[in-house]
């Protein structure tokens, strides 16, 4: 990997604003990203916070400060999606971004960087309005999204990194609500998706990527768990290699350990979420991380119709921090045990009142939790395999 002079790296440290060359200006712009991303990949938001403002400050007239931080603002969005603390901030960054980016393209009708930049901020403004129901707007951006960053890739083909933006634009597209997908025929702002591509673009990231190899393994891991049993298993083996490289990253144990219970990997769920908890304090994990590992346990007690095990594991998890941290889907997943432990418990009344709280929630949480709750409202749970 380039890497910046030492006089240059002693000006950016001191906050200094040097007179750069091109070159040099990329090359000192690349090895921020490189350590940003690592931050992201450590789950050190706040050290990846300070990154994307000196890139900002340092480097005014380039949009990577602002879609580097779109990426981390997308990131932590995507952690808990009905929270809105980020809304307003990913909206500015953008503008900001789109506004350099495109001046940059009028300038320059070839320079792919450009187009890359603008491709990025189209996608996080899709992936927002999409979360909000503003399918008129996702669409508008999705399209956009896409156009940027085919045209990035035709004027750069060794732009790898942009397939992994591209790649998810193309599967949000061919996973577009049922009703804007009927209509498509006469709405000019729906993107089209690309099944063929998508899988294929960000599994190339996966092994030629520059900055994104390894965000990509993540997203990619994501991909194949609807696939075949193949896809899944090579879905596990990404997200191991992803928490044996980043030990610290709260996001890949969980996914890991909640993806071994969906392929009824029951007992080697159970060891993932006890090395879990073993290393919180090595890892600074929080409460809220430690409490969810208790959920997937009791998950997993559940799936080997262990009712011991399972409630002793259900019994560990704070009520003031399930309340209060879960993410939505934890807490969808929490009402849902509760409500099957209860069951267990012939506590009939206790299981309906959890089973009707997700029922009744505005946001619904995954298709499984949801049917799994309206079946337990009329059938009471019983130690099956699980949904």
């Amino acid at each position: 990997m380039s890497r910046v002079s030492i006089l240059i790296s002693l000006l950016i440290v001191l906050g200094a604003n040097p007179v750069l060359s091109a070159p040099a200006n990329e090359e000192a712009l690349n090895r921020l990203k490189i350590k940003g991303t690592t931050y992201r990949l450590r789950d050190q938001f706040e050290r990846a916070n300070k990154i994307a403002k000196q890139m900002k400050r340092d480097f005014p007239h380039s949009a990577s400060g602002y879609t580097f931080n779109l990426n981390t603002l997308v990131t932590r969005l995507s952690w808990d999606s009905i929270q809105t603390q980020y809304d307003q901030q990913i909206i500015a960054d953008a503008d900001k971004a789109l506004a350099i980016c495109e001046q940059k393209i009028n300038r320059d009708g070839k320079d792919h960087q450009g187009y890359y930049d603008c491709g990025q901020a189209h996608f996080a403004l899709t992936y927002l309005n999409a979360l909000r129901g503003n399918y008129y707007r996702g669409g508008v951006h999705g399209t956009r999204t896409i156009k940027n960053l085919e045209r990035a890739l035709n004027l750069d083909p060794t732009l790898t990194d942009a397939k992994m933006h591209l790649g998810s634009a193309y599967y949000f597209a061919d996973n577009l609500p049922y009703y804007i997908k009927a209509v498509s025929h006469v709405l000019w702002f729906v993107p089209t998706g690309n099944s063929s591509k998508s899988l294929p673009y960000v599994k190339e990231v996966t092994e030629r990527g520059t900055f994104f190899r390894d965000v990509s393994k993540f997203i990619y891991s994501n991909l194949l768990i609807d696939g075949t049993d193949e896809d899944r298993q090579q879905a596990v083996l990404l997200l191991l290699d992803l928490v044996d490289r980043y030990p610290e990253n709260r996001r890949f144990h969980l996914r890991y350990i909640s993806l071994l219970i969906e392929m009824q990997r029951y007992e080697q769920s159970l060891q993932a979420s006890q090395h879990f908890v073993r290393t919180g304090e090595k890892y600074d994990r929080q409460p809220v991380d430690l409490a969810l590992a208790q959920l997937w346990a009791s998950r997993a007690y559940l799936g080997l119709q262990d009712t011991n095990g399972a409630t002793a594991a259900f019994d560990r998890i704070p009520g003031d921090v399930w309340i209060f941290d879960f993410p939505s889907w934890g807490k969808s997943w929490y009402q849902l045990t509760l409500g099957q432990i209860s069951d267990l418990k012939n506590k009939r009344t206790t299981a309906i009142a959890a089973y009707q709280q997700i029922v009744d929630q505005q946001d619904y949480p995954s298709p499984a939790i949801l049917a799994a709750a309206r079946k337990g409202l009329k059938v009471p749970f019983s130690l099956n395999p699980l949904p």
